[in-house]
């Protein structure tokens, strides 16, 4: 396992990841979320859009864990949030929802 590290965010400042979730944010899996658009064309109107899923997935991760913060859950439950939190996009595909009903078309 990875060391604890602490991320700059620039909406969030400083994310504190625990070694265990160091270790997911390292893997391939969580690494091609940097390549991926969390707004998909909107930067083609809004040219500050540029937001990545890899910076939406640390963001929600970081507002989850206050949350957790906020409402006193327990340590497990708290672990749970944050992974669950950390994992939450790593199945989406390019333009994510915009795509989902494309396997219904008939």
């Amino acid at each position: 396992m990875s060391e604890p590290r602490t991320v700059r965010d620039p909406v969030h400042e400083f994310i504190r990841l625990s070694g265990e979730e160091a270790d997911i944010v390292a893997t391939k899996a969580f690494q091609r979320l940097r390549g991926i658009r969390q707004l998909a064309f909107a930067n083609l109107v809004y040219p500050g859009a540029l937001h990545t899923r890899f910076e939406h997935t640390l963001g929600v991760f970081h507002v989850s864990s206050l949350l957790c913060d906020v409402f006193k859950f327990s340590a497990e439950d708290t672990r749970l949030v944050r992974f669950s939190a950390l994992l939450h996009d790593l199945g989406h595909g390019p333009f994510s929802h915009v795509s989902e009903g494309a396997g219904d078309l008939r």
